[in-house]
This record gives structure tokens, sequence and C-alpha cells, in this order.
């Protein structure tokens, strides 16, 4: 009786906590110069989440390397590492403070670190339901000089200040 008693629990929590779907899962950021518009994708990320007793997921934490986006050309790649200074400060974090589910969607409160920075931040998410698969999408701008990032140049125009952040997080069950 008690191993029937473990094992159901054992069981419940494993149903109750699903795992991340990399090759689903994508961070982009899209920035723009005068010239021309780009958007670097990251397919590597690290996320915990925690549940709570309703199956709601209330608690979440990514983070992802500077060094994992990829924009289609090395040559600017190499260049945002420099100018974020991934050296230094090789990931960005996201970690959650408060998740409010609504009609419009999962408010979701936290702290995003950059370039060594920590802000406060807010966006709404979108969350789809497909069998045993979860994903969780939204999208939310941040200011480079809000990280006290350089704007890089080209032709001696600066990018716009404001990068536009999406992201489509994917989770399975275990």
């Amino acid at each position: 009786m008690f191993i029937q008693v473990i094992l159901t629990v054992l069981l419940g929590f494993l149903v109750q906590n699903p795992g991340l779907d990399s090759g689903e899962s994508s961070i982009t950021y899209s920035m723009k110069h005068k010239l021309h518009k780009w958007e670097g994708v990251a397919k590597e990320m690290n996320v915990t989440a925690k549940w709570n007793d309703r199956n709601e997921m209330n608690q979440i934490a990514v983070q992802v390397k500077i060094s994992a986006f990829n924009s289609g050309m090395a040559s600017r790649d190499r260049q945002m590492l420099e100018v974020t200074d991934a050296a230094t400060h090789p990931t960005i974090t996201f970690s959650s403070s408060e998740m409010d589910y609504t009609d419009k969607g999962i408010v979701v409160k936290g702290k995003l670190q950059f370039h060594g920075i920590t802000r406060d931040m807010q966006t709404v998410v979108k969350m789809t339901k497909n069998n045993n698969r979860t994903e969780y999408t939204g999208s939310f701008p941040i200011l480079l000089e809000d990280y006290t990032i350089k704007r890089p140049s080209l032709l001696f125009v600066k990018v716009d200040n404001q990068v536009d952040i999406r992201f489509r997080i994917v989770m399975t069950d275990k």
C-alpha cells in the first residue's frame, strides 16, 4: 500500500511537470536600421518552471546565452557579442515573480537581467494547449540604452534603440 501511494505521487509529479521541447522553442530578437531589418534566433535555452496544484505554471525562469543567437550573418553575430560585452555578461535571464491567468492571457511580471543590469518587466503570454503540448508565446520590447548597451552603427547611423523580443516556449508532458 505504501509503495502504491509513493508511485501515485511520483507519477502525478511527473505528469504535472512538463519538459522543454527544445526543437520547437525559440527566442527571437528583431532590430532595425534605416537601411535594413534583421532577426536573430536562439533555439538553445535553459527553462525552469513550477506548477501549482491546478496544473498551471506559476513560476518560470529562462536563461539564454547571447552566443546562441544566430542572425544568419556571422560578422553581425560577432559584432553583437562585442556590443553586448558577452565575454563579461554571457547570458540573458528572465525570472518571473508573478503569473496572473486572465481572459487576455497570462500576465507575467518579473525581472530581466541583460548586460549586468536587472530591470522589472511585464508581458502578456498566450497559452495554447494541444494534446500533451503547451505552447507559451509572447513578445515585449526592450531599449538597448536601458541596459547601457551602446547602439552599433552602420555608415555612421546607429541602429534603433528598441529591440523587439518574441518567444515561443513549448512544454511537453514527460
